[in-house]
């Protein structure tokens, strides 16, 4: 099974389970806030088929790519214009099918490791076990640091910052903003 397809599935799979989550949110019961208890699951709803899309579509794009890349120089182009340079295909040479128009490479970011991905789940389910316990200052602020720190963990100062504010602002944005309180935990 080839990544593409992995992918189309995997986002498929997504998209499902966001749009059943999202309609569970409507058997919550409704409140006079502006803030209902059905406000958040609707979004996480709304995010995973948002998400889940995106990544069918990403996986569809990159299929169709490739099958235009195998299928030779010339598909797509105009004709009798191969890929690469112009200047190549008009002095009679073959043109590279790896070289890029007009001279500009881009880099191919590398693919995340299944060692990381698994880690990232471990941790948000970590996370999610010690959010109330803990509260959500210093949970969101740890959880933040370890994820920041799977990509860059030479800058721990900067991913440090990063999470502690992070998590304040939104910390002050959910209590003081929506007067919606989250777990205080040890702090408290």
């Amino acid at each position: 099974m080839t990544a593409q397809r992995t992918d189309l599935i995997t986002g498929g799979v997504i998209a499902v389970i966001g749009a059943v989550y999202y309609i569970a949110t409507f058997s919550i019961q409704e409140t006079a806030n502006i803030v209902t208890p059905r406000t958040f699951p609707a979004i996480v709803g709304i995010a995973l088929i948002v998400l889940g899309l995106f990544l069918a579509g990403q996986a569809v794009y990159r299929a169709r790519k490739t099958a235009l890349a195998e299928a030779g120089p010339g598909v797509g182009d105009a004709p009798g214009v191969g890929i690469g340079d112009g200047a190549a295909a008009s002095a009679g040479e073959a043109a590279d099918p790896h070289e890029p128009r007009g001279g500009v490479t881009l880099e191919v970011p590398p693919e995340p490791a299944t060692r990381k991905v698994v880690f990232q789940f471990a941790l948000f389910f970590v996370y999610l076990a010690i959010l109330i316990p803990v509260g959500f200052l210093l949970s969101t602020a740890a959880f933040l640091m370890g994820l920041t720190s799977i990509y860059a963990p030479e800058k721990w100062i900067r991913n440090l910052i990063f999470s502690v504010v992070f998590a304040v602002i939104v910390y002050g944005a959910f209590v003081y903003g929506l007067a919606v309180y989250l777990p205080v935990g040890i702090l408290g």
